[in-house]
């Protein structure tokens, strides 16, 4: 039951909800670097959305429930899942080619819209969830270390921050300090010249 739900039970569903976000970084990456398919502009501006609705949750779980942190996680959602539909939108004519891989049938512009579209409505049932269980009272606060003392919190939180310096490396490594580039990069571009202003 809804009401049954403790403050601690919301916690574990935040941490779910951020191993989930990882799990979704790392499989990007798996086609990334087993596959070599670089991710595009769109595919770049994706991973930051999702990178921001898991901020969100790493607020959460680290300082305590704060609204606010849901807001900037639903923003994250809401960014991931219209640029997505606008990648679907660009893929919808019949003589577009699909980019990527497919996984069960779907390419990861399709997943990332079902994904980012459920964090979003994930932000607004957890903000209810917390409204029905009041605001509460200060005795009741739980310092911010003591929340969910299991090694699962530290090893997801540690491998989300990894993922986004990962991120940000790669972003670096294949457009350097020029803007993220179109679908079909072959190659890293500060690795396979060294100069950025070359081609």
């Amino acid at each position: 039951m809804v009401m049954a739900l403790q403050e601690n039970d919301l916690k574990v569903l935040d941490l779910a909800a951020l191993a989930g976000i990882c799990f979704t970084l790392l499989a990007a990456f798996f086609f990334q670097l087993a596959w070599g398919e670089l991710p595009c502009a769109f595919c770049n501006l994706i991973r930051v959305a999702l990178m921001i609705f898991g901020g969100g949750l790493l607020l959460n779980l680290w300082q305590g429930f704060n609204a606010w942190n849901y807001v900037l996680s639903a923003v994250g959602g809401l960014i991931g899942s219209l640029i997505s539909l606008l990648f679907l939108f660009v893929k919808a004519p019949p003589d577009s080619v699909p980019t990527g891989s497919a996984v069960f049938g779907l390419h990861m512009y399709s997943w990332t819209f079902l994904i980012s579209t459920a964090a979003g409505l994930y932000c607004v049932f957890m903000l209810a969830f917390y409204a029905m269980k009041q605001a509460p009272q200060a005795s009741e606060i739980l310092p911010s270390g003591a929340i969910l003392k299991s090694k699962a919190k530290p090893v997801i939180a540690g491998l989300f921050i990894f993922l986004v310096g990962a991120n940000v490396v790669s972003a670096f490594l294949q457009n350097g300090f020029d803007h993220f580039r179109a679908g079909g990069q072959q190659h890293y571009r500060m690795l396979y010249d060294g100069d950025i202003m070359k081609p």
